[in-house]
C-alpha cells in the first residue's frame, strides 16, 4: 500500500484580508501553515483552523521549506526578513525558497534577494516574487491569479504551493521581476478602469440618467471593463465595505507612477488617476473600498449614484451614449499607456494580451487594441480625430453641469497632442507614437 508524500512545511507571513484566506487554504489542502501577524486576532483564527502561531518572523520560519510573505508592501517585507534578532533572515532553514506575494516595484526582489546573499551570507535560500489577484473569496478558494517568475529552482520547489493557491498560474520569463513588471501593467490599467467608472456614473448620475439602467447598456457595450462589472454594484448599493481598499491602490498607483519615474517615461493617465486616489484618501476614505472613489466627483450629495437607480426613466440615448463613449476611449487610452509602458519594461505585447485579457485589468478596449498593436495595424477603427470629437462633446456636457472629468480631460489633451503630431487621421492604435516609435510586434 503507497503512503502520501507529506506536504512541506509553510511558513506565512502576513495574515490580512487575502493572507489569511491564503493560509487556511493551504492548511485544509494538506500543508503544515505556521503563521505570523502582528494582529493576534488572525493568529487565533488560524490555530482555531489547525494551524501554528509564531511570536516572531525569525520563530516562524524555522522548520520551513517554504516562506509565503504576503505584507503590504516592500518596506514591511524589509522589516519582516530584517529587523534586528527577530527578522526571518536570522531563522531561515537551510535551503528554503521565499515566494514573495506582495505587490511590490519590479526591482525590489533582486535586491531583497542581494541583501539575503551577500549582506547575510545566505547564498542557498531563493526567492520567487509571485504577486496574486483575485480578493479575498478567491484567496479563500485557492482560485487566485497568480504570476510567477525567479530562478528554475526555486520556482520548481515552489509550484506545488502556487498550483494549491491559484486557479491560474503563469510563469513570466525574465527572471527575477518579471512577474511583478505584467502585475505593474495590470494594476495600471485596474487602477484607471475604477476611477474611470467613477467619473462615468458620477457623471451619469449628475445628468439624471438612471445609474442602474446605464450599467446594464454599458455591461454589454464596448464601454465595459472588468473593474467596471465589478465595482459599480457596489457604488449602485452605496455599499463601501472594504473588499479592496483606497489604500491598495494609492499604494499600487504610486508603484506604477515612481517605476515611470525611474525609466523616464511619462504616464499621464496614471498620473491623473493616482492623484485621486491620494485626494479620495485624503479626505478620509482610504479604510473604504476603491469603489467609494465615484464620491470625489459628487460634491456634497455622496449618495447620488445610490439614489439614481431610482430616477424615473428618461430617454436620454445621447448621453447615455456620449457617457459609453468617454469610458470607452478612456480604456483605450489607458490601454495604449499601459502596452507602451510594458513594453519599455521588456515585457512583450503578445505575453501582456495574454494575461491581461483575462485579468482583473481587462476591458473591452484593450482586447480590441491590443492584437492591432500586436500585428502592427494603425489604421484600423474610429480615426484619432473622431475620438477627440467625441470627448470634445462629453466635456462640453460635462461643463454645463460643472461636473469634474479628471480622467477624460487627461485623455483629451492626449488626443489633441496626436492630431497636433500630424496622427489624426490615423487609427486609435497610432496613439502609441505619443509614447514611442518602435514597432511592439510580438517578437521584440
Amino acid at each position: 500500500m503507497k503512503t502520501m508524500a507529506s506536504k512541506p512545511n509553510v511558513a506565512f507571513i502576513g495574515l490580512g484580508a487575502m493572507g489569511i484566506g491564503m493560509a487556511i487554504h493551504l492548511l485544509d489542502d494538506g500543508f503544515p501553515v505556521t503563521g505570523y501577524d502582528v494582529n493576534p486576532m488572525t493568529l487565533e483564527r488560524l490555530l482555531a483552523m489547525g494551524g501554528l502561531s509564531a511570536t516572531s518572523p525569525k520563530e516562524c520560519v524555522q522548520d520551513a521549506s517554504l516562506i509565503v510573505c504576503m505584507v503590504a508592501n516592500s518596506t514591511q517585507t524589509e522589516d519582516v526578513f530584517f529587523a534586528d534578532a527577530t527578522g526571518a533572515v536570522f531563522g531561515l532553514a537551510q535551503n528554503a525558497v521565499v515566494v514573495l506575494c506582495s505587490t511590490v516595484a519590479p526591482g525590489f526582489p533582486v535586491k531583497l534577494l542581494d541583501r539575503i546573499h551577500r549582506e547575510f551570507q545566505r547564498s542557498d535560500i531563493e526567492l520567487v516574487d509571485c504577486p496574486v489577484s483575485g480578493g479575498t473569496i478567491r484567496a479563500a478558494r485557492g482560485s487566485l491569479t497568480i504570476l510567477s517568475s525567479g530562478g528554475k529552482e526555486g520556482l520548481s520547489t515552489a509550484q506545488p504551493l502556487l498550483k494549491s493557491m491559484s486557479e491560474t498560474l503563469y510563469e513570466i520569463e525574465g527572471g527575477l521581476g518579471a512577474a511583478n513588471k505584467v502585475k505593474l501593467v495590470n494594476q495600471h490599467l485596474a487602477g484607471i478602469h475604477i476611477a474611470a467608472s467613477a467619473e462615468a456614473m458620477g457623471l451619469a448620475a449628475t445628468l439624471g440618467v438612471n445609474t442602474k439602467e446605464f450599467y446594464e447598456k454599458a455591461l454589454k457595450s464596448p464601454a465595459c471593463s472588468w473593474m467596471f462589472e465589478n465595482r459599480v454594484p457596489h457604488m449602485l448599493s452605496n455599499d463601501w465595505t472594504p473588499h479592496s481598499a483606497i489604500s491598495i491602490f494609492v499604494k499600487d498607483m504610486r508603484i506604477v507612477t515612481s517605476e515611470g519615474l525611474l525609466q523616464d517615461f511619462p504616464l499621464y493617465i496614471a498620473s491623473a488617476t493616482e492623484r485621486l486616489y491620494q485626494y479620495a484618501a485624503r479626505l478620509g476614505y482610504e479604510r473604504d473600498d476603491d469603489a467609494s472613489l465615484v464620491r470625489i466627483f459628487l460634491g456634497q450629495t455622496l449618495s447620488l449614484v445610490s439614489e439614481a437607480t431610482r430616477f424615473q426613466t428618461l430617454d436620454d440615448h445621447h448621453s447615455t451614449e456620449l457617457i459609453c463613449r468617454l469610458l470607452e476611449t478612456v480604456h483605450t487610452l489607458a490601454a495604449v499607456e499601459a502596452l507602451a509602458f510594458g513594453h519599455k519594461l521588456g515585457i512583450s505585447v503578445r505575453t501582456l494580451t495574454s494575461i491581461i485579457s483575462n485579468a482583473a485589468g481587462a476591458s473591452e478596449s484593450f482586447k480590441k487594441i491590443a492584437p492591432m498593436i500586436w500585428a502592427g495595424d494603425f489604421s484600423s477603427g474610429c480615426t484619432i480625430a473622431e475620438t477627440r470629437d467625441i470627448l470634445k462633446d462629453a466635456i462640453t456636457l460635462a461643463q454645463m453641469h460643472n461636473y469634474p472629468l479628471q480622467l477624460t480631460a487627461t485623455t483629451l489633451q492626449l488626443l489633441h497632442q496626436a492630431v497636433v503630431y500630424g496622427l489624426g487621421e490615423e487609427g486609435q492604435p497610432a496613439l502609441l507614437k505619443l509614447w514611442t516609435t518602435s514597432a511592439l510586434s510580438a517578437d521584440r
